[in-house]
């Protein structure tokens, strides 16, 4: 009987190895597939923030232009806006 209950035991510990091996190889696939999604993540949104600078640089740069171009028309918007937001501002007090 003792024999029996060796070779059960083996069975038992033999098959409880191959589900630990099979566990620790599904814990690393899914470690691997979100460090890789993350991964993916972070570039597309390097992408996003490398387009939105350009995007900020160029209307600097137009805006450079458009001051350089025209200055009083720019001064005239500048003191305009300035009285307005001056007029909003002062309504309530």
């Amino acid at each position: 009987m003792s024999d029996a209950n060796g070779s059960t035991l083996n069975g038992v510990t033999e098959k409880l190895g191959i589900v630990r091996d099979q566990v620790i190889v599904g814990v690393a696939d899914a470690v691997n597939s979100t460090v890789e999604a993350a991964r993916v993540a972070k570039d597309k949104a390097s992408e996003g923030i490398d387009s939105l600078l350009d995007q900020g640089k160029d209307l600097v740069d137009d805006a450079g232009d458009v001051i350089r171009n025209r200055p009083w028309a720019t001064v005239g918007i500048a003191l305009a806006t300035g009285y307005l937001i001056a007029k909003l501002t002062s309504r309530g007090r």
